[in-house]
C-alpha cells in the first residue's frame, strides 16, 4: 500500500473510530431480556469495513470500544464488555463482502443458527433462528438480484444492508443467549418487533453508506491528486480489496 493511501485510510479509520464512540451513546429501544439498549452504532458500524477494509475496520470498531473503557466512557465488568461490538464488526465484514463475487459469507448466519439451536433455550424457540435464513437467501441470490436490479443500485445496496443487519442480529443473539441465558419468553416477545427493527436499521445503514460515499466523492474533487482508495470507494461495484471489474461483469458482484 502506498504511503498516501495508508495515511488516508488511517485518517478515515480515526474518523470512524470517533463516530463509533459518539453514535454508540445515542440509544434507541431496549434489548429484550437485558438491561442494554440498541444504539445508532447498529446502523453506522456495518459500513466501516467496506470503506477501510477488514483490518482497519476492526481497529476502528474494537479500538473505539477499548478507548471508551480506558477513558471511563463505558465500564468493563468482564470480558464480554470488550467483545460487545463483535456483532457490529461481523455485520460490517458481511456487508463489505456483499459487493464482491464471493458468497461464502452465507456461512456466518448459518453458523449462528447452529449455535442457537445447540443451546437448550435456543431449542425451545428454534423458530426464532428462521430470521437468519434471510441473509443466507440474500447472499446466495446475489447474482440474480444484480441482474434484476442492474440499473438500480440503491435497492440492491438496501438488500445488502438488510442482509448485514440480520447478521448483526444473528451474532448478537447468539452472544447474548450464551452469556445471559435469556429466557424463552423474551425471545417470543421480541419476534413481532424484529422485522420492523431490521428494516429500519437496514435503511439507516443505507443512509450512512450513501452519505459517506457522497462525502468521499466531494473530497476526491478537492484533492490535488487522485487516491486509489477513494476511487475504489466511489463506485458500489468496486472493492478496496478487489480490482475493478469490467462493466460487463457488473451483475456478478
Amino acid at each position: 500500500m502506498k504511503r498516501n493511501e495508508l495515511l488516508f485510510r488511517g485518517f478515515l479509520t480515526f474518523l470512524f473510530m470517533m463516530g463509533t464512540i459518539v453514535l454508540s451513546k445515542i440509544k434507541l429501544h431496549p434489548i429484550f431480556g437485558t438491561t442494554g439498549r440498541f444504539s445508532l452504532l447498529t446502523m453506522f458500524g456495518p459500513i466501516i469495513p467496506y470503506f477501510v477494509g477488514s483490518s482497519f475496520g476492526a481497529l476502528a470498531i474494537f479500538g473505539a470500544r477499548i478507548l471508551q473503557i480506558l477513558v471511563g466512557i463505558s465500564g468493563a465488568k468482564d470480558v464480554f464488555s470488550y467483545i460487545i461490538y463483535t456483532p457490529i464488526f461481523i455485520a460490517g465484514f458481511h456487508f463489505a463482502k456483499m459487493f464482491r463475487k464471493t458468497r461464502k459469507q452465507a456461512l456466518i448466519p448459518g453458523i449462528a443458527i447452529v449455535l442457537f439451536l445447540a443451546h437448550p433455550i435456543g431449542r425451545q424457540v428454534w423458530y426464532y433462528s428462521l430470521f437468519w435464513t434471510i441473509p443466507i437467501a440474500i447472499t446466495l441470490l446475489k447474482p440474480y438480484i444484480r441482474k434484476l436490479l442492474r440499473t438500480h443500485d440503491v435497492p440492491t445496496i438496501y438488500l445488502y444492508a438488510l442482509s448485514a443487519t440480520f447478521v448483526d442480529h444473528a451474532v448478537g443473539s447468539v452472544l447474548f443467549l450464551y452469556y445471559l441465558n435469556i429466557p424463552a419468553i423474551y425471545w417470543n416477545l421480541s419476534i413481532p418487533y424484529v422485522p420492523i427493527e431490521r428494516l429500519i436499521y437496514a435503511l439507516g445503514i443505507l443512509i450512512f453508506y450513501l452519505f459517506t460515499k457522497t462525502a468521499l466523492e466531494s473530497l476526491q474533487k478537492t484533492l490535488p491528486v487522485k487516491l486509489v482508495i477513494v476511487e475504489a470507494i466511489i463506485s458500489p461495484e468496486k472493492s478496496l480489496e478487489e480490482p475493478i471489474k469490467a462493466s460487463t461483469e457488473r451483475t456478478d458482484n
